[in-house]
C-alpha cells in the first residue's frame, strides 16, 4: 500500500534509525495498513562504498577541470585514477567493512579509518548533488536504483519523510513522477517550518501531491483511507494538497494524547548498519518544549507552540519494549528538553519497575530544579549523558537569550552531574545579537572553570530563525534585516568579529590547547558523532587513567575491559604498535604523532584482545600456551599486567567498568 522512504542525510552519519519513520510505520500498521521501509542513509552509504562504487569512480574520471576547481578535489581525482577502479573498489568495500560490518569498538576511536570514511562521504555527497544540481545530470545510478525499488513495492503511494529538501530525494521524486502515476505524500520534521504561502511553488518544484504538515501518525492512515475510497481527503488536519490548480489547505493540529499512540516499529530498519557500536535506538516522551522562550530557538514551532507529554508508565512500558523486541540497551530521547520534575518521574518509574541494563541520553536546560539528589537518581535509573543548553557563561547574555537560568545555577549542576558519573555535553554559542569580545571571552573563561565537569562542548555561531522570537521581531535584539535575508546587528561584535572569534577558538580547543584543554574538556572538535561516543563511553562506565592503574594494582581484574588504542603495521618479522594518546580528543589523533612501539607476540595477541569486549583476566587466559613456552614465560599474568600499566602510564588504552560485548 504504501512505500515510506527514510530521509537522506547527505550532510553527516546518522547513528540510530529515524523515529518519525518508525512511529509512522507504527500508525500505519495499527490500522491494518502494509507499509514497507526504503532506507536512507544505511542503503545510500551500501551503494556509495558497495554497490555502486564503479559509478562514482565513473563520475570523478570525467569531471572537467573547471568542476574540479569549483568543487576543490583536483587533488582527489588525481590520486583515485592512478590507483585504477579495482584498488579504488577494494579501498571503499573494505573501509566499509571495518567501519559499518565488523563494530570493533577499537575503530571507533581511531581517527585516521573515521576521518578517511567521513572525508569520503562528504566528497561522494558533494559529487552527487553536483552532478544532479549544477550539471543537471539524469542518468544516475544510484537515483534509478532508488526508483526501481519503489517502484517493485507495486504499491499505490510513495512516502517521503523529508528533514530537508535534499537533491536525492528530489530527484528519486521527480523520476517516479516520470515514469508511474504513483501518489506522493511528503512530510517530516521540515514541515513546520515552511511558509505556508509559498506551497503552491513547493508542490510542483519538490513532486509533491499530499503534503503532511507536523505530526503525520493519525494524518497519514486518515489520507490513506480517504484515498483507497477514491475521496479527496477534505478536513483531514494538518493534509495540503492541490484541487484544480489551487493549494487546499487544512487546520494545524497536533495530537492530544500521546500515550494512545503505538509503540515506534524498528522491525524493517537494519539496526546493525549505522555508524556506531552498539545500537541505540530512539524514542520521545514529550512533543514541543516546557519553556518555549529562548530568544534564539524555532524548534518548539515543531508542536506548534504546544507541550504534550507521554504519561511516566508509558515510557517506562515503552523502553521495555524497545529493550525485548530489538535487543537494545541505549536510548536517546528525543524530547526538546527533559523538565526536572519529569526527570524525577521517569527515573523512579524505571526504578520501580526494575528496568535494568539501560542507558539513556536526553537534553536538558540548566535549571534549578536538577539537584544533587535527583541526579544521583537519574545515574542509579540509567541516564548517562546530558546535553546542557548552557549558551554563555555571561549573566547578561543569558538575560538578553531569556533562557531563564543562572551562572551560579549552571555551574553546581554540572559539578554534581559530573560527580554522579554522568557525562555533560554543553551547548555554547557565540555571537548572541548585542554580545562583545569581552563577554564572549566570559564564556572562555567559564569552560576553563569547569574542565573537570565538562566533557564536551557543542560550539556554534548565532544564526537567526525565521520562527524563532528574533526572527518574529528582530529589531527588538538589535537586528537590521534586509531583504535577502541578511542581517547587520547595532551592538556588540560584528558579524565579521563573531566568526574570527568563533574561528579562533575552534582553531585553539584542538590538540594542546593553550586555551581550554585541560582535565576532561579535551574533546572540542566537531568531529563525527563523538555525542554518541561520549554516552557510550558513560554507559559502559569509563575509568580515568590513574583508577584504572588503581584497578590494575588490586587485580580487579575480572571487571575491568580495556581498549588498546592505535594500529598494528608489520615491520619484518616485527610487528609494530602505532598508538594513540588516550588523552586527547577521540578522534583527533590523525597522523600518530606518538613514538611507534615494538611488540612482541605476547604483547601483539593482549593488544588484539584488548578491544573492550573481554576483561583483563580473560585476556590473559586467552594467550596461547604455544607463545608462553616460547617466551619461557614462568608469570604470564605478572608479564600482561605490567604491559597494561605501561599502556595505561603513558595513556594509550581506555578501561571501561562494562563490557563493549
Amino acid at each position: 500500500m504504501l512505500a515510506l522512504i527514510e530521509p537522506f542525510n547527505l550532510l553527516e552519519f546518522e547513528d540510530r534509525p529515524h523515529l518519525g519513520c518508525a512511529m509512522l510505520i507504527a500508525a500505519c500498521r495499527k490500522q491494518g495498513m502494509n507499509t514497507t521501509l526504503i532506507n536512507g542513509q544505511t542503503r545510500f552509504l551500501k551503494e556509495m562504498f558497495v554497490n555502486n562504487s564503479r559509478e562514482l569512480w565513473e563520475l570523478i574520471r570525467d569531471f572537467k577541470t573547471k568542476d574540479l576547481k569549483y568543487q576543490k578535489i583536483t587533488a582527489f581525482k588525481t590520486i583515485v585514477h592512478k590507483k585504477g577502479f579495482t584498488q579504488f573498489q577494494k579501498e571503499m568495500a573494505d573501509l566499509y567493512q571495518d567501519i559499518i560490518i565488523d563494530k570493533n569498538p577499537r575503530q571507533y576511536f581511531n581517527a585516521q579509518a573515521i576521518e578517511k570514511f567521513s572525508g569520503l562521504f562528504r566528497i561522494f555527497s558533494t559529487i552527487y548533488s553536483y552532478y544532479l544540481k549544477e550539471l543537471n545530470y539524469k542518468e544516475l545510478n544510484i537515483v534509478n536504483h532508488y526508483v526501481k525499488i519503489i517502484l517493485n513495492t507495486n504499491f499505490r503511494y510513495a512516502g517521503f519523510s523529508l528533514d530537508s529538501f535534499d537533491l536525492l530525494s528530489r530527484a528519486i521524486r521527480k523520476q517516479v513522477k516520470a515514469q508511474t502515476g504513483l501518489t506522493i505524500i511528503a512530510g517530516g520534521s521540515l514541515t513546520p517550518f515552511l511558509n505556508l504561502q509559498n506551497l503552491n511553488r513547493i508542490f510542483e518544484e519538490e513532486y509533491i501531491d499530499y503534503l503532511i504538515v507536523g505530526a503525520g501518525e493519525e494524518a497519514l492512515p486518515a489520507l490513506i483511507e480517504k484515498l483507497n475510497n477514491n475521496k479527496q481527503p477534505r478536513n483531514i488536519p494538518n493534509v495540503f494538497y492541490k484541487e484544480n490548480g489551487k493549494v487546499r489547505t487544512s487546520n494545524l493540529e497536533v495530537i492530544k494524547n500521546l500515550n494512545l499512540l503505538p509503540y515506534p516499529d524498528f522491525s524493517q530498519f537494519p539496526l546493525d548498519l549505522y555508524l556506531t557500536p552498539k545500537r541505540i535506538l530512539p524514542l520521545q516522551t514529550a512533543r514541543g518544549c516546557s519553556w518555549r522562550k529562548c530568544a534564539f530557538c524555532q524548534h518548539h514551532n515543531i508542536n506548534f507552540g504546544q507541550y504534550i507529554t507521554l504519561n511516566e508508565q508509558r515510557v517506562v512500558e515503552t523502553i521495555a519494549h524497545l529493550q525485548k523486541n530489538y535487543n537494545c540497551q541505549h536510548f536517546a530521547f528525543h524530547d526538546e528538553e527533559l523538565p526536572p520534575i519529569r526527570a524525577k518521574k521517569i527515573s523512579q518509574a524505571i526504578l520501580d519497575n526494575q528496568l535494568k541494563n539501560i542507558y539513556i541520553n536526553i537534553y536538558a536546560r540548566l535549571v534549578s530544579g536538577y539537584t544533587d539528589k535527583l541526579l544521583r537518581g537519574m545515574r542509579k535509573a540509567g541516564f548517562t549523558l546530558i546535553h546542557w543548553g548552557l549558551e554563555s557563561g555571561c549573566q547578561r547574555i543569558l538575560n538578553l537569550m531569556h533562557k531563564g537560568i543562572t551562572i551560579a545555577t549552571a555551574s553546581r549542576i554540572l559539578k554534581a552531574s559530573s560527580k554522579h558519573k554522568i557525562a555533560n555535553l554543553c551547548f555554547i554559542m557565540f555571537g548572541f545579537p548585542g554580545e562583545t569580545k569581552e563577554e564572549a571571552e566570559q564564556t572562555v573563561k567559564f569552560l576553563q572553570n569547569h574542565t573537570e565537569a565538562i566533557d564536551d562542548v557543542m560550539v556554534a555561531s548565532f544564526n537567526l530563525r525565521t520562527y524563532s522570537p528574533i526572527g518574529k521581531n528582530p529589531k527588538k535584539w538589535g537586528l537590521n534585516v534586509k531583504n535577502d535575508g541578511s542581517y547587520t546587528i547595532n551592538d556588540g561584535m560584528s558579524l565579521k568579529e563573531i566568526e574570527s572569534f568563533y574561528l579562533r577558538f575552534i582553531r585553539n580547543c584542538k590538540i594542546n590547547s593553550p586555551e581550554v584543554n585541560s582535565g576532561k574538556l579535551k574533546y572540542l572538535l566537531p568531529g563525527l558523532n563523538e555525542r554518541m561516543m561520549h554516552f557510550l563511553n558513560s554507559s559502559h562506565g569509563l575509568l580515568s587513567a590513574k583508577n584504572a592503574l588503581k584497578h590494575c594494582k588490586t587485580h580487579q581484574l575480572n571487571s575491568l575491559y580495556p581498549i588498546i588504542l592505535g594500529e598494528l603495521k608489520k615491520s619484518g618479522r616485527i610487528k609494530i604498535l602505532l598508538p594513540i594518546n588516550a588523552g586527547e580528543p577521540v578522534y583527533i589523533n590523525r597522523n600518530f604523532p606518538l613514538k611507534k612501539m615494538a611488540l612482541d607476540e605476547i604483547e601483539e595477541k593482549v593488544f588484539l584482545l584488548s578491544d573492550g569486549r573481554i576483561s583483563i583476566s580473560d585476556i590473559i587466559s586467552n594467550i596461547p600456551g604455544d607463545l608462553i613456552k616460547k617466551y619461557r614465560i614462568r608469570n604470564l599474568k605478572k608479564k600482561c599486567l605490567e604491559f597494561f600499566k605501561d599502556i595505561l602510564a603513558k595513556n594509550l588504552g581506555l578501561v571501561f567498568t562494562k563490557s563493549w560485548n
